[in-house]
């Protein structure tokens, strides 16, 4: 039976091993490059008293900035598109024909009429599969690690959701279980384009909902309390850490994103924001500290919650056991699918 799998995909094997070439051949040198670059600035940063602006200096412009998956505010550069991509490439050209096009064939029925069970022929495919996807997806996620490895240090911003959707051992869970979704859908409904269809859309949809509304609370963020005027929270916030949420809050313990949001704000306060948005009326206008200072003298302060950096692999492994469980899922409902409906 293995040897009938190598057979039947070996062709799609061979084009995983030539792409992870062929990507291993730009993600090398030009790692390398970026890091020979910032050892480079390291040691003359120090000459100009320019080390802490490295981060705003090196890899901005050009080809470097095309390149660099951990460049912030860089948005959806090459590297970026090529690995989010990976797994929906994965489920629409591995895993929806895997069992789709054998039903379609009838290829399913020859194997099943030559003494190999349905669950054997099952587990074969499958095991294959999932297999050779993890290595391929994890390949991939090594030399991306490995290749961002320069912007984390520079820029530490791996909690930033593309970034975290890139490095690390969760891209390669994205991977398998975009596979397995894409063999249950196929299974099911026997039709490849429509099985297609229905995987990219349920696929993106997890994938933004895991992102934006489930990983922020995999643990309870921290605290950090300042005053409300500029700079005191940023002054106490980590620079390497993830900020889930700002707001201020009054006196009363009203929370809003925005000072001016906040209800009944105090007398002499309302009349300083007055001057600064109409001064030639009240003749004298009151610049941002005054109404701070004010603010902050009547009780008003700054939260924020964040997650700490030492968090990031805690939050990678979690992550990885969601698609994991549904992973299982999906493999479990393919085995209900071939072994009772279509008994």
């Amino acid at each position: 039976m293995n040897w009938l799998v190598w057979r039947q995909h070996r062709k799609q094997f061979i084009a995983l091993a030539i792409i992870l070439g062929v990507y291993a051949t730009l993600a090398i040198p030009i790692g390398l490059h970026f890091w020979r670059t910032y050892q480079q600035a390291l040691t003359t940063c120090g000459r100009t008293n320019t080390c802490d602006q490295l981060s705003s200096m090196l890899f901005q412009s050009g080809s470097d900035s095309n390149l660099n998956p951990s460049l912030p505010g860089g948005g959806v550069n090459i590297v970026v598109l090529l690995v989010l991509a990976l797994p929906f490439l994965l489920g629409m050209f591995v895993g929806v024909p895997l069992i789709a096009r054998e039903y379609d064939k009838g290829t399913n029925l020859l194997v099943w009429t030559r003494s190999i069970s349905r669950r054997r022929w099952l587990t074969a495919k499958l095991l294959w599969i999932l297999v050779a996807t993890a290595v391929f997806a994890g390949a991939f996620a090594v030399l991306t690690t490995w290749w961002s490895k320069t912007g984390n240090t520079l820029y530490a911003n791996r909690f930033d959701t593309l970034k975290f959707d890139l490095q690390g051992i969760a891209p390669v869970t994205y991977a398998v279980f975009a596979v397995s979704l894409g063999i249950m859908l196929g299974t099911w409904l026997k039709r490849i384009m429509v099985a297609i269809g229905i995987m990219l859309v349920v696929l993106l949809a997890l994938q933004i909902t895991v992102g934006a509304f489930l990983r922020p609370h995999y643990a309870t963020p921290l605290t950090v309390t300042a005053s409300i005027t500029q700079g005191a929270l940023d002054a106490k916030l980590p620079s390497d850490a993830w900020v889930v949420s700002r707001n201020f809050v009054d006196q009363h313990g009203t929370v809003s994103s925005h000072p001016f949001d906040l209800p009944d704000w105090p007398p002499r306060c309302q009349a300083l924001a007055n001057q600064d948005q109409a001064p030639v009326i009240s003749g004298h206008k009151a610049g941002p500290a005054d109404i701070d200072n004010c603010l902050t003298a009547a009780g008003y302060h700054q939260t924020a919650k964040y997650q700490p950096r030492y968090r990031y692999w805690n939050f990678q492994r979690i992550e990885a056991g969601i698609y994991l469980g549904l992973t299982v899922l999906a493999v479990a409902t393919t085995y209900w699918l071939v072994l009772k409906r279509d008994a």
